[in-house]
């Protein structure tokens, strides 16, 4: 932990009883599930029973992931890490190949362009995301011609959580930039955990490089964000 930010530094060790605690919250969470998998199945049956289901889209995500003791810490959603900024995101509908996994970088505010264009309608300019219906068919864009970098941020002072911050994700680093001055990077391809930051380490220029970025992600607005999210 001597390389992590005082605010996740400072932690105390995880007592067994903190940790026999996490494990009943894990269950009592999976157990709740069990009522949204109850809830997708009745509408299922019921799009079914209506003859709508060949018609319809069903998207599945969330707005945040969770962690539950990882890097020291309790159970919250706030920081850049991993466990808190991956969700799932499933989709089926008209088009859909079954069981196929793409994995282009796709966000929560690429919902209301995707449901905009499924509609017929468009978008509003103010809107960030970028339409996901080129990825719902047989033949997706490559990666390659998709974004490959977004902004992460979070702005509470609870002294329960990070401090304010900005953060940028690409494929392979995660750059974290506190409003206290301290500073984070992770090279997810040799450390997808997040154990050994970085950024003490790191080449000035590369560091140069993703503080431009991070700001240019932070400015934009519209349509520009995608330019600014690469492809």
């Amino acid at each position: 932990m001597s390389d992590k930010p005082s605010w996740v530094r400072q932690r105390p060790l995880l007592s067994d009883a903190k940790v026999d605690g996490m494990k009943s919250h894990y269950r009592e969470r999976l157990e709740s599930l069990q009522a949204v998998d109850e809830m997708v199945g009745n509408l299922v049956a019921t799009l079914e029973a209506q003859g709508k289901m060949r018609n319809t889209y069903i998207v599945f995500t969330s707005d945040n992931g969770y962690h539950i003791g990882q890097h020291r810490l309790g159970t919250s959603k706030m920081t850049a890490y991993e466990e808190d900024i991956r969700v799932p995101y499933v989709v089926r509908g008209p088009g859909v190949p079954v069981g196929r996994t793409v994995d282009h970088m796709v966000l929560n505010n690429d919902l209301a362009p995707t449901f905009a264009q499924l509609g017929g309608v468009s978008a509003p300019s103010f809107v960030d995301g970028r339409s996901l219906v080129p990825l719902l068919g047989s033949t997706p864009p490559p990666v390659s011609e998709w974004r490959d970098q977004f902004l992460v941020e979070q702005h509470s002072l609870s002294a329960k959580e990070p401090p304010p911050y900005k953060a940028l994700r690409t494929r392979d680093l995660t750059y974290v930039r506190y409003a206290d001055g301290e500073r984070e990077l992770y090279n997810l391809t040799n450390d997808p955990y997040e154990l050994n930051n970085r950024h003490r380490a790191a080449d000035s220029a590369l560091l140069s490089s993703l503080n431009t970025r991070l700001s240019t992600l932070n400015r934009c607005v519209g349509d520009s964000c995608q330019t600014a999210e690469g492809r």
